[in-house]
């Protein structure tokens, strides 16, 4: 057969188009969930009360994006014990409001000289973030430059928080950045406990627009270890001096790192942090029901539970922990 060279040009066009077509397919990743209906389980604590034979499970669900996942039912809820299903006499039930709970958020301000100009704006997004708070929410504000000055410590109360954040300075600010100092200095404020008899939950939220440069002997990972696994949220204003890199290693996952372009966009950036601190606190359930196990010998219980119509075919599609139920029934 004689090829001429329009059969050559449509001949590589072809292999072109198919090549292309098996690179898109490969492109798509294979564990992207199938429905909207995706959730992440995580246990805190599994307790007991062996009089009335009480199983407390305290536990957190979250999205395919590890976003919160709040408003589940105990309809929305499956619960085996040893592989057999709780039935409905148990009154499997979710009441959130029942343990104390303290949500605690460190908001830790750059107030170098870099932002001498704009400070106002800042104030404006902090106050912002203040009129959005959850109502057991307690908000501390703290400022940096060369050291960490504190404005105002935990409260609840929007009045104290908004008169503190109208009184810090604008002016006559410092030339010097101690960023990973001024996170030392705040990591400790708050404990997070996460019991069937307690809850404290705390979060920083960090604004700046630069870089690290008061000190060496203070480096990134000290920082990082400072907060041994606490949430953070990087809040990042562009400028020449933003180190990037740096800033979101320290947020440790891309979803904690907001960058706002402009002065114009900083209050729009807290916001979105308190959307995310909202949903998190929202995404953690206390549930208990009565066991059907009336035998008082001490026995180790299998306990699994499970979300309907859950798209999640990983580890953390389902809860599996035990307790044991010494004591029951009598």
């Amino acid at each position: 057969m004689r090829i001429t060279p329009i059969s050559t040009l449509f001949l590589l066009l072809g292999t072109v188009l198919i090549f292309s077509s098996c690179r898109k397919d490969d492109d798509i990743p294979v564990d992207v969930p199938s429905t909207a209906k995706y959730y992440r389980l995580n246990a805190f604590e599994v307790d007991v009360d062996p009089k009335d034979r009480l199983v407390k499970v305290l536990f957190q669900v979250k999205d395919y994006q590890n976003n919160g996942v709040s408003g589940l039912q105990a309809d929305d809820v499956d619960v085996y014990e040893n592989n057999g299903r709780i039935d409905l006499e148990s009154e499997v039930r979710i009441a959130p409001d029942s343990i104390p709970y303290r949500l605690k958020t460190v908001l830790l301000l750059d107030l170098s000289r870099s932002v001498e100009g704009f400070v106002d704006q800042i104030k404006e997004a902090a106050i912002a973030l203040v009129n959005k708070k959850l109502h057991n929410q307690e908000i501390a504000i703290y400022t940096f430059d060369s050291k960490v000055n504190i404005v105002q410590d935990f409260t609840i109360v929007n009045d104290k928080l908004i008169n503190a954040i109208n009184n810090i300075p604008a002016t006559n600010l410092t030339n010097s950045t101690n960023l990973y100092g001024a996170i030392q200095s705040v990591a400790n404020l708050w404990t997070d406990i996460y019991t069937t008899s307690n809850i404290e939950d705390g979060s920083l939220v960090i604004f700046t627009d630069g870089r690290h440069n008061a000190t060496p002997a203070i480096t990134l990972e000290d920082a990082m270890r400072a907060l041994d696994g606490k949430k953070r949220y990087i809040a990042a204003l562009s400028s020449e001096d933003l180190d990037e890199t740096s800033l979101k290693a320290l947020a440790q996952d891309d979803k904690n790192y907001f960058q706002a372009d402009n002065v114009e966009s900083i209050e729009n950036m807290f916001l979105s942090i308190q959307e995310e601190i909202r949903g998190l606190s929202n995404s953690v359930y206390y549930m208990y029901y009565q066991s059907p196990i009336t035998d008082p010998s001490p026995f180790n219980n299998e306990l699994k539970i499970e979300l309907f119509e859950n798209a999640n075919t990983g580890s953390d599609a389902r809860l599996i922990e035990s307790f044991n139920s010494a004591g029951f029934g009598l």
